[in-house]
């Protein structure tokens, strides 16, 4: 079966770069992003390994993706978010819901020495572990059976 030709781009690798980040900086997706784009996600990662100038506005992007969803994960924990309460199908009232894990997280990246997960295996009073290792040689049993 004959490979169907690909349909022309008329558009210039710049163009389509440009079309990339600006999808990039409103979905923080590399995969929604090359669809909106109209490219293949390989494209991206061929310009990203071989194009300095491109790579660098990529990362820019990303960090500033990362900034957003710092802000807003921070918003879940502490200021929540307002969630409707239902009283037989019609809206009666709203709750603050807080994403208690999301909170718990931040404090473990923010606090570490406070909040991280620590285990230690430690001997009394914190010091370290005395191990003793005793080696015994047995004389092979002659056969005798001396009880």
């Amino acid at each position: 079966m004959p490979r169907r030709k690909k349909e022309e781009d008329a558009r210039s690798v710049h163009e389509r770069q440009t079309e990339f980040l600006k999808a990039y900086a409103d979905t923080f997706s590399v995969e929604r992003a090359a669809a909106i784009a109209r490219i293949g996600p390989a494209s991206h990662f061929r310009w990203f390994r071989k194009n300095p100038k491109y790579a660098a506005a990529f990362k820019k992007r990303k960090e500033d993706a990362g900034h957003y969803l710092e802000t807003m994960a921070i918003t879940r924990a502490g200021e929540g978010w307002l969630e409707p309460v239902y009283y037989q199908g019609a809206v009666c009232g709203e709750v603050r819901r807080f994403d208690s894990g999301m909170a718990q997280f931040l404090l473990r990246g923010m606090m570490p020495e406070k909040y991280a997960s620590k285990t230690e295996i430690s001997g009394p009073q914190g010091a370290p572990i005395q191990a003793k290792i005793e080696v015994v040689f047995v004389k092979p049993n002659d056969g005798s059976t001396d009880h």
